[in-house]
């Protein structure tokens, strides 16, 4: 069972890159990129720094994504009021609407498929969702260290 579960999990985490990567593909951005505009979505505008940070790109790497995700219209740079050598990245809301339209079939067909779940089934699976989040961020930490 529990080799059956490593595999169904390995094969929803490589389904999802493959979904990011066709949204991606369809904008004309890099998967990079789309993961760049979610961290903003949630966070709001963040320095270029913490970009890097939060995907392990690196200065030159999100310098470079920052600049094709300011042509395309989707960011914003603005200089740091408190610290003139930093820059802030900020969403273009307008330009990021754009996006929401390619997930709303995804989202949908998970709010169907979670239907069919009752209250506790549903705390076990967010249960289990975090516990694989804390174990993903720690072994990030893991690869990137050695």
């Amino acid at each position: 069972m529990l080799s059956d579960l490593a595999r169904s999990a390995q094969r929803a985490a490589t389904d999802g890159i493959l979904f990011h990567q066709a949204v991606a593909d369809r904008l004309g951005l890099h998967i990079s990129d789309l993961r760049c505009l979610n961290i903003l979505l949630e966070t709001g505008s963040v320095p270029a720094g913490e970009i890097g940070e939060r995907t392990g790109l690196t200065t030159g790497a999100v310098t470079r994504m920052v600049d094709r995700l300011e042509r395309a219209g989707y960011v914003r740079r603005e200089p740091d009021p408190a610290d003139r050598r930093r820059v802030i990245v900020s969403p273009v809301p307008e330009q990021i609407a754009r996006i929401g339209p390619m997930y709303a079939g995804m989202a949908q067909a998970w709010a169907t498929a979670m239907s069919d779940y009752d209250e506790d089934q549903l705390t076990l699976i967010l249960t289990l969702f975090d516990r694989l989040h804390e174990i993903t961020q720690t072994q990030i930490a893991r690869v990137r260290d050695t």
